[in-house]
């Protein structure tokens, strides 16, 4: 390497040692390595020593030359100091400043003042010279950046520069010069281009926060003369570039405005004075930097898109967008990475300030939709926060929680079933973004959620949406903003007015969907609707978009479902058009029926789908072609853990609205048969006894989270058994969020195999010899239901899970004949279910149609009542944990508490207790008059024992009067009275009863008509064929023998009645099995009793029929009814 020294050849290197004779190759090829180095290593140095040595001459020549123009410039300005103003004199100068000035030397600070002022005595002559002479424009534009530097210093001279920069700046002042409007225009273009693209809003936010004195709040009024005219400085490029004929201008004005003004952390000067003024400014151009933000959204998400197609992230050359249909601009990496810059949190809290004056203008100039997007796309970084607290809980919100304050007991159960999707709101949001979020930023980000709730901004798009709705870009950001509000806060829904006036917008949620429908058929299988449902991560450049809109559709209609009727709901006329009179009433229900059973059909596969991702397996089963051609790789599968909240989410508003379009479907029958139901799930439903949900168990559940990674296994976990594989886990997860999706029949199959799972852990393998434990139960037939209670109470028979024995006593105090191998238990059980649920008894009550539910005004008859609700609870779930059948016709909306997730019931189930009742409120409802003339008032009239009670639906309610405002909020709180209040510690206590016996999670895969099903079976035809298949013959019968000929052909003849009594007479039970006569244990049983005299008998206990073998069909007919019409007990079997 060449040194400082002198040397200037290199010494030769030379070995003294000779040359080794026992060299091998190794030692000779690693020596021609380490040489190859050090040539390599003296090659860099001697490089670098000439880049070093190049910029040191360079550097000492250029201060040398400096200093020796700095003199020149000295004496010429004292031997021509009265003659300046000439032109040949004043470019002399000029072209010397510019070159040597050094805002660090304070001589040239001096200088600088001293020709600025020289100039300032007739900026005329300089100012046309401008005009004419490019040369001149250019030295001007020089001397203006050097002023602005002066500027600069925290202890410079001020009030020369800031003259020169407002009299060379300020149009008003130029005018005065210059008459030729365009070349006023022409000449600001120039010079304020020069000035922007070397940081002029840079350099002015620095004089600010230097020279202005401390705030303490917003301000309107400048804190001094400087501050003032920075302001001004500020504004003049962005009023200019609204008038300016160059479009590349105007982008680079509003560019470098937003990015180091409006997008930089906030100073005191910009929060409280800078923002405020332009917010309060009418001539601050909102319009056009809406525009300019629009116009460079696609170049974000462009610059995303080329990172994902890049697997370095890095771009090879300049990519091109378009920026106007007459201009096509090249934006390379470095501008792609300022546009990143620009979109902060800080410019969403400058534009929520900004458009106080302008928002409404916006639309008048076809720019709302421009701010949408804008709004829409800046909105993620909402989730930077910190997850929003809780703020209220809502049963009419069943995605949250159950609404019961009084069910502590039963909310383990309860919450135990919900963990599922509730875990998916407790997770980290750091995964979203994991930059730190400073104090500043955190605040600025309250401030913009509070400001996006604005009643003014979310009325004025509520009331222009609508003229957006075929504009996928506008549906996008709209969705983005509500979206990002869902995740920051699981309440949004009812918190944010935005979310709750769009919610009732039925034109905007059709859009949506049909926007999401759209974008299925155009890219066909790479959907993410279609890979969605087919368990496959969609490709990153459209999964944000689709997540968005499909999230904010199911929320947004999910709380809309609710609101609707069954009339609303079924109403056919699909034009949704503002009502020309304002008591006529608008559709509210966005989708034909054929519509919604196409939109359950999607949803439902997309549920499944989700939680297919949800849960994955451990290695993805697709192959790498499969891959290749769905544009799916590895990274894809990373990042979309990294936004597991938004997933969860998703999955969860997802199953939301499903289970709405489901219940009401139950309800109003519009889907066809077999609509839910998915014929082929991977799933081991055929084995029950895999799938982990037997009791003890539950925590193993509640630690399975959708779309995170399972935890570590602790030492619980491994004594609880092994863990669960993957298609357990999405199996228990269908089964407790989206059960219909599997057929009826495999879900009682499932309820069997758990229970008899149960009952071999609880009554063991002996039961069948008649050993083991057991409840050892005499009761009398005259005082059964008080025998029952007595001796069943939790403190005497805690589980009752055990085989019962039971012995009848007699009306005549005698015990009756017979061992109980079932059949006596199974006549009791249902005897007693009878009797308790007697209306007669004061337990129940009966509706119009003769269902039944629980008394309101049991109280006034039993203080203790709980306590029996308890009971009876506990006996149906007896009766459903043995399989018996039992004919007990419950009410719908009670059914609905015992089968559903939560204890209250919404106005829909209403029609089920009162008919009446429900179509009086309906009538208010849709009642056009003014309803202050029905003289209502938030009361509710209670009969009970022939005395009348006036109760307050709300505090204060007698002492107000129901009005069209606050008519919506009488009939919630009229129906959830009736449906609820009323009976909500009966209903706490009955479920506690039946979840005491039988786990009420299990329940949980049934809707409320097949709990009736499952509880008294169906309402069908008993099958003879079917029956026939099944039975089984003793003795000397088979099929062919007269006798038995003779039992079907009389019984073909039966009615239906006759037939269940029959059955009833063998069974002890009137209806047939639910799943057919095959799973009749023990087999329906044929014996010959062999005298003919006798009357057929049977054994219940195990479903014998003992048949004399009568010859004909009228002598098998007439004695076979005798015996199952004589009613008699087993005393005389």
């Amino acid at each position: 390497m060449f040194g400082f020294d002198g040397e200037y050849r290199r010494r030769p290197v030379q070995n003294l040692g000779g040359t080794s004779q026992t060299s091998d190759r190794e030692t000779i090829i690693r020596k021609a390595a380490e040489e190859r180095l050090k040539r390599n290593q003296m090659r860099r140095e001697n490089n670098g020593a000439i880049v070093l040595q190049s910029y040191t001459r360079s550097f000492i020549h250029r201060h040398r030359r400096k200093c020796l123009e700095r003199e020149i410039f000295d004496e010429f300005l004292r031997s021509y100091r009265d003659k300046l103003m000439e032109e040949e004199n004043l470019a002399f100068l000029l072209r010397r400043i510019v070159f040597f000035y050094n805002a660090k030397e304070t001589r040239d600070e001096e200088r600088l003042i001293e020709i600025c002022q020289h100039i300032l005595r007739s900026p005329a002559r300089l100012l046309q010279n401008c005009v004419n002479e490019y040369v001149w424009l250019h030295r001007l534009k020089k001397l203006l950046d050097l002023c602005i530097s002066q500027l600069a210093i925290a202890h410079g001279s001020q009030a020369i520069p800031l003259r020169m920069l407002e009299t060379f700046t300020a149009e008003a002042s130029i005018e005065r010069y210059i008459e030729n409007d365009k070349l006023i225009l022409i000449y600001l273009d120039c010079i304020f281009r020069f000035l922007v693209e070397r940081d002029y809003y840079f350099r002015l936010r620095q004089m600010l926060e230097q020279k202005c004195p401390p705030l303490d709040g917003e301000t309107l009024h400048p804190p001094n003369h400087f501050s003032e005219a920075i302001f001004q400085l500020m504004l003049r490029p962005l009023l200019l570039a609204n008038r300016s004929s160059f479009f590349s201008f105007g982008e680079t004005v509003y560019r470098s405005f937003s990015k180091h003004v409006l997008s930089s952390i906030y100073s005191e000067p910009i929060q409280y004075f800078i923002i405020p003024c332009l917010a309060e400014c009418t001539e601050f151009p909102f319009e056009y930097l809406i525009k300019s933000l629009a116009r460079w959204i696609p170049v974000e998400q462009a610059e995303e898109i080329s990172k994902d197609n890049d697997p370095t992230s890095t771009f090879g050359a300049n990519f091109s967008v378009t920026l106007s249909g007459k201009c096509r601009t090249s934006i390379s990496q470095t501008k792609t990475k300022d546009f990143a810059k620009i979109f902060t949190c800080f410019l969403l809290h400058s534009l929520l300030i900004l458009d106080r004056k302008h928002l409404k203008s916006l639309h008048a100039k076809s720019l709302l939709g421009d701010y949408i997007k804008i709004i829409g796309h800046v909105s993620p970084m909402i989730l930077r926060l910190p997850k929003c607290s809780l703020k209220r809980i809502s049963h009419h919100a069943n995605d949250i929680e159950d609404s019961s304050t009084e069910e502590s007991d039963d909310e383990e159960s309860i919450s135990t079933n919900q963990r599922t999707l509730q875990a998916m709101d407790v997770v980290n949001t750091s995964t979203i973004n994991t930059a730190l979020l400073t104090e500043s930023e955190k605040q600025n980000l309250l401030k913009c959620v509070e400001m996006l709730n604005d009643n003014q901004r979310v009325q004025t798009i509520a009331d222009n949406i609508e003229n957006y709705l075929k504009d996928d870009g506008v549906l996008q950001g709209l969705c983005e903003i509500c979206h990002n509000l869902m995740i920051y806060n699981k309440t949004a829904i009812f918190d944010y007015k935005l979310l709750y006036t769009l919610a009732f917008m039925p034109n905007f949620i059709r859009a949506v969907w049909f926007t999401l429908v759209a974008q299925s058929q155009q890219q066909g299988f790479n959907a993410p609707l279609i890979l969605i449902s087919k368990g496959v991560v969609p490709k990153v450049p459209n999964v944000s978009s689709f997540v968005s809109l499909l999230a904010t559709f199911c929320m947004l209609f999910g709380r809309l479902l609710p609101t609707l009727h069954d009339i609303e709901f079924c109403d056919e006329k699909l034009l949704i058009e503002k009502p020309l009179q304002p008591t006529l009433h608008v559709r509210l229900m966005p989708f034909s029926l054929a519509e919604i059973v196409q939109l359950s059909k999607t949803l439902k596969e997309v549920s499944l789908g989700l939680v297919e991702l949800a849960f994955p397996e451990t290695r993805s089963t697709l192959n790498q072609h499969y891959r290749f051609v769905l544009g799916r790789s590895d990274s894809d599968d990373k990042r979309m853990k990294q936004q597991k909240l938004i997933w969860s989410n998703l999955l969860k508003v997802v199953v939301f609205v499903l289970n709405q379009i489901h219940t009401r479907d139950l309800r109003l029958g519009f889907c066809p048969e077999s609509h839910w139901t998915v014929g082929r799930l991977d799933l081991p439903l055929d084995r029950p006894s895999d799938l982990p949900l037997t009791r003890g168990i539950s925590s193993r559940i509640r630690g399975i989270r959708p779309f995170q990674p399972i935890r570590d296994f602790t030492r619980e976990d491994f004594e609880n058994g092994p863990p669960m594989s993957t298609k357990q886990i999405r199996s228990i997860t269908i089964l407790r969020e989206i059960p219909f999706v599997v057929a009826f029949s495999k879900r009682v199959n499932i309820l069997q195999g758990l229970v008899a799972a149960d009952k071999m852990r609880i009554q063991g393998h002996l039961q069948a010899f008649l050993q083991g434990p057991s409840i050892m139960l005499t009761v009398r037939r005259t005082h059964l239901y008080e025998d029952a209670y007595d001796k069943l109470r939790p403190e005497n028979e805690p589980d009752l899970r055990l085989k019962f024995r039971i012995q009848f006593v007699s009306s005549l105090g005698l015990d009756e004949a017979g061992i109980d191998g079932g059949g006596v238990f199974r006549e009791f059980l249902s005897e007693l279910i009878k009797t308790a649920f007697d209306p007669n008894r004061g337990f129940f009550m009966v509706t119009t149609d003769n269902k039944l539910y629980p008394n309101p005004n049991v109280g006034d008859l039993l203080v203790d009542f709980e306590k029996h609700y308890y009971f009876i609870g506990r006996i149906l779930g007896k009766a459903i944990y043995e399989n018996l059948l039992v004919e007990l016709p419950l009410a719908e909306f009670f059914l609905t508490k015992l089968a559903g997730k939560y204890a209250d019931v919404d106005i829909h189930q209403l029609a089920s207790l009162d008919p009446e009742l429900y179509k009086n409120l309906l009538y208010l409802k849709d009642y056009e008059g003014d309803v202050a003339e029905l003289n209502l008032d938030f009361t509710v009239a209670s009969s009970s024992l022939g005395q009348t009670q006036v109760l307050e639906l709300k505090s204060q309610g007698q002492s107000i009067s129901v009005t069209n405002s606050n008519r919506i909020e009488y009939l919630q709180l009229m129906a959830d009275y009736k449906l609820n209040v009323q009976i909500r510690r009966h209903c706490v206590a009955f479920r506690k009863g039946l979840s005491n016996v039988l786990p009420v999670e299990w329940l949980y895969m049934f809707s409320n008509k097949e709990l009736q099903i499952l509880i008294s079976g169906a309402e069908i035809p008993i099958d003879l064929e079917d029956l026939k298949r099944n039975c089984k013959y003793g003795g000397d019968y088979n099929p062919e023998h007269p006798s038995i000929v003779a039992f079907w052909s009389a019984l073909e003849s039966f009615d239906d009645m006759q037939k269940r009594q029959l059955l009833k007479f063998v069974t002890s039970c009137s209806r047939p099995p639910l799943l057919g006569f095959k799973d009749l244990d023990p087999p329906f049983f044929i014996q010959n009793a062999g005298d003919m005299e006798r009357l057929p008998t049977a054994s219940t206990c195990t479903n014998l029929l003992k048949l004399p073998p009568f010859k004909s069909i009228e002598q098998m007919r007439e004695k076979l009814l005798y015996a199952i019409q004589s009613g008699v007990g087993f005393e005389l079997s």
